[in-house]
């Protein structure tokens, strides 16, 4: 019988991964590893189960905010000035 109180048992965060893979393609890739070399995406550090995170495009966020901030502008412009 396993003691839950056991310090001497590893944690699934505690695992050391040697390869990592791409959340895109599923291809194994280094540790080291920013670029998938399978699909060219960026990758990030590797997670919990294994797996590359997706890093946060930021760029793509703000675009998103300036064009729905347009599209405010341009409905007030268009049907709610006097």
């Amino acid at each position: 019988m396993v003691d839950p109180g056991d310090s001497t048992r590893r944690s699934k965060s505690t695992i050391d991964y040697t390869t990592k893979k791409c959340p895109h393609c599923y291809t194994y890739l280094p540790l080291h590893a920013r670029v998938c070399i399978s699909c060219h995406k960026r990758v990030g550090d590797v997670d919990k189960l294994g797996f590359a995170q997706k890093p946060v495009d930021w760029r793509a966020y703000l675009l998103a905010a300036v064009t729905m901030a347009a599209f405010v502008i341009f409905m007030w412009w268009a049907f709610f000035r006097d």
